[in-house]
């Protein structure tokens, strides 16, 4: 039996691919491109961002790691978008025979489903929403996170093998932190007022 989150992925995949399909190849493939890089800065960088600057686990708690990342991912998105916009797609039109117009821009709008749909999943899966048992049946958030969030992996890790630079920490290594400590901590300290240890406060299990 299919996950639910499969049929969610695939459903916004096979939605995308018919978008692109009436769209041309070279347009839909900025827009892929930019979906992927939004991706891969978002999950990347924005753990890293929340740790350093305490005021995002003061002001969104759980939400932090969740909301850092996809702000990170959606300011980048609209800022490449705009920039391709005005500078590329809107400014050179590059021909490709018809069949591959079609068939090539519906296979990429695929993917740019794929890759939406499972980074919204993702999200979900390290927010407080994953709690909620509708909603961790609907994103898997109970199953193993490489199996839930395997887009996100495929996804970063593709850009960060292209990458002329890559991010000295590995996608393994970041999606492991960011599963581990995207709930908030409290100390405790004994009667002596000791610190004593971090404690979560959302209950682990099922991750």
């Amino acid at each position: 039996m299919i996950e639910m989150y499969k049929w969610i992925i695939l459903i916004a995949a096979v939605g995308f691919a018919l978008l692109g399909y009436k769209k041309t190849l070279y347009p839909v493939w900025a827009f892929v491109f930019n979906i992927i890089v939004a991706v891969y800065l978002g999950v990347m960088t924005g753990p890293q961002m929340v740790d350093k600057f305490g005021i995002f686990r003061m002001c969104m708690g759980n939400f932090a790691y969740a909301a850092c990342i996809f702000a990170i991912a959606a300011i980048y998105f609209i800022i490449a978008q705009l920039l391709t916009f005005r500078f590329f797609t809107a400014v050179y039109c590059v021909s490709f025979p018809a069949m591959l117009n079609k068939i090539g821009a519906a296979v990429l709008g695929f993917f740019a489903g794929a890759a939406i749909a499972g980074f919204v999943l993702f999200l979900i899966n390290i927010s407080p929403l994953a709690n909620a048992s509708a909603v961790s049946f609907l994103s898997g958030a109970k199953l193993p996170p490489q199996k839930a969030n395997a887009v996100v992996y495929k996804t970063c890790n593709f850009v960060h093998d292209i990458s002329l630079q890559p991010c000295p920490t590995s996608v393994s290594s970041q999606m492991e932190k960011i599963f581990a400590d995207w709930r908030q901590t409290e100390t405790k300290t004994d009667s002596n007022g000791v610190l004593d240890h971090h404690i979560p406060v959302v209950d682990t299990e099922g991750l």
